[in-house]
């Protein structure tokens, strides 16, 4: 059966525009307090979910530019999410303390809210408007390296949404470690 090129697109813009709308809640691995995205979403502009690994180089290289971000568009509640099931939880917990994260990250210990976002890799970001919608998927920039950076996608989407309008880019490339599931 061939699928026509139209409803290939659709198919495809749903798919690449997937979060979850359901609500989840953790233990931060940095303090040991709750966190309830309903909660967090009640008095912000919208939700920024990041998923971070301990060990991926990838997602360390992006954990200064991502708190920077947390710091600068304090309208956003951001919170981090530790999916890899490979990844011993208290090695986890001391390395997120070390990072000097300002924002909660959670345990995610059988994966499920990377399963319910549709997460692929770490680092991976969703921006989650107030009703559950979907506002951003994709990379923190275009390198798997921070520092090399030359497009910053979820800057951009969150200084667009700051400004009221729609990002410009909706999703864009993920580049990292694969979440172990």
């Amino acid at each position: 059966m061939r699928i026509q090129p139209i409803v290939f697109l659709v198919l495809f813009s749903k798919f690449s525009l997937a979060c979850s709308s359901k609500p989840f809640a953790g233990t931060d691995l940095r303090t040991g307090g709750s966190f309830s995205s309903e909660v967090a979403q009640k008095n912000s502009k919208g939700l920024v979910v990041v998923f971070l690994s301990a060990k991926c180089p990838c997602s360390r290289s992006h954990e200064g530019s991502i708190e920077s971000l947390a710091k600068e568009f304090k309208t956003f509640s951001f919170v981090g999410v530790h999916s890899n099931t490979d990844e011993d939880e208290g090695l986890a917990s001391l390395h997120f303390k070390e990072a000097g994260f300002s924002f909660p990250i959670i345990r995610d210990r059988q994966a499920k809210i990377a399963n319910e976002f549709g997460a692929l890799k770490t680092p991976h970001v969703f921006v989650v408007g107030p009703k559950g919608e979907c506002w951003f998927n994709g990379g923190v920039d275009d390198t798997k390296e921070s520092s090399k950076a030359k497009k910053f996608y979820l800057k951009q989407a969150l200084v667009d949404l700051s400004q009221g309008q729609e990002p410009k880019e909706k999703t864009s490339r993920t580049l990292g470690c694969a979440i172990k599931r």
